[in-house]
């Protein structure tokens, strides 16, 4: 296995806006008090640049996502293709309201979710900030290359490219 090559967020933000734009739906991650994971789909809308990536969903205030965000505000976006091209965000989370709708609505229109609007009683959203991404073409893995991996300044979650590649994380 081919481990991943630490890029630029510049280098990689056409290719997420490509793959994210096209997969639209993502597989979203949180984990319980117990640290087990819970999967679910969502339709996060990317605001990406060259300088930033920050991502807004909309959801409901649910017990059980409530408590997941209380315990552990982290995430993973996961977006795949049938032609196995994918990206992976893994992300902070902060609950936000109604000031976001409007960037909701350049992705989708909310209002086919919550009809009386942001100020509906079970709107809410989530803003995510990426601190890792990853993105994996189909055909780059069957040739072997090593998929595009950034990640922030604030993360501890790197991999050790010095060592041998049998022992490299992907």
């Amino acid at each position: 296995m081919v481990a991943g090559r630490p890029v630029t967020l510049e280098s990689i933000v056409d290719d997420l806006a490509e793959i994210t734009g096209r997969i639209v739906w993502s597989t979203v991650s949180t984990t319980d008090r117990l640290g087990r994971p819970r999967v679910r789909i969502m339709h996060p809308v990317w605001e990406i640049t060259p300088a930033s990536v920050v991502g807004f969903v909309g959801t409901r205030r649910t017990p059980v996502k409530t408590a997941h965000i209380a315990k552990s505000p982290w995430v993973t976006c996961a977006y795949w293709s049938p032609a196995h091209d994918a990206a992976f965000l893994d992300c902070h989370v902060s609950w936000a309201g109604p000031e976001v709708w409007d960037r909701l609505a350049a992705g989708y229109d909310p209002s086919t979710l919550w009809p009386d609007g942001p100020q509906s009683a079970d709107f809410a959203a989530w803003e995510l900030r990426p601190y890792r991404i990853q993105i994996i073409r189909g055909a780059d893995v069957a040739a072997g290359k090593a998929s595009p991996i950034w990640t922030s300044s604030s993360t501890t979650d790197t991999v050790d490219y010095s060592c041998d590649e049998k022992q490299q994380i992907a």
